[in-house]
């Protein structure tokens, strides 16, 4: 099997992801459905099957996940050390965008009836993110790479719900578009973490006490700080 989409008239978009590194059928919901990943080998008729055997909970899951959804409106804003995102009432007619690098402005009709655009407004978020991740975490992995002394392939940008980051067997690192939701000392824990499993692919001993190494021994502090912090807008 490899990666590839399934539509559901409940569930909406599930994306599935093939994870060498992954021992089981794991389904998480996301903005507009679900993210599975599965193992390599893992047949077409046993993922439908896992579908449908927690269909209910999945569906409550779902549920859960939106009911926890920020409402994107006038007083949405994403502010960190990094980043400001924010949501403006414009004197104009339609919706205009204001962008920097580390700053974005979406400006809205006063009027605007927010209910009625959380789906559009949530995708317009996601993309943004999506472009200042692309300008900043690269340049960011590269800076502590070379002072570390790692070595890895090539990064991308993912829009991953289920994990920060991830790092495949051949040194390639994935990284969240979400982290830009995150202070600089918790996206740098991530980089170094996914930098860390270029030398050690998995959480041995040997992983921690080398990810301790380059953070100045906060390793569990910085993890239980990230813990409290999730791939969502």
């Amino acid at each position: 099997m490899e990666d590839h989409r399934i539509e559901d008239k409940e569930l909406g978009h599930i994306e599935v992801v093939v994870n060498p590194r992954s021992r089981h059928i794991i389904m998480r919901p996301t903005t507009d459905g679900l993210r599975v990943t599965v193992p390599p080998g893992t047949t077409v008729s046993r993922l439908h099957q896992a579908l449908h055997d927690h269909h209910d909970r999945l569906l409550r899951l779902k549920q859960m996940h939106k009911a926890q959804q920020r409402r994107i409106d006038f007083g949405y804003r994403i502010e960190t050390d990094l980043l400001t995102l924010q949501f403006t009432p414009g004197s104009r007619p339609g919706f205009h965008l204001n962008r920097r690098s580390g700053f974005c402005e979406i400006v809205c009709p006063a009027d605007t009836d927010f209910d009625h655009h959380q789906a559009w407004l949530i995708r317009v978020v996601t993309e943004q993110l999506r472009i200042q991740a692309k300008e900043l975490l690269p340049q960011r992995l590269a800076r502590l790479a070379v002072e570390h002394g790692f070595h890895y392939q090539r990064v991308s940008i993912q829009s991953s719900h289920t994990r920060w980051g991830s790092c495949s067997a051949q040194n390639t690192i994935n990284l969240s578009l979400y982290l830009m939701t995150l202070p600089s000392a918790l996206i740098d824990y991530v980089l170094l973490h996914e930098l860390c499993h270029t030398v050690h692919h998995d959480h041995s001993q040997a992983f921690w006490t080398l990810m301790d190494h380059v953070t100045d021994g906060q390793a569990h502090s910085l993890r239980q700080q990230l813990n409290a912090h999730h791939t969502c807008l």
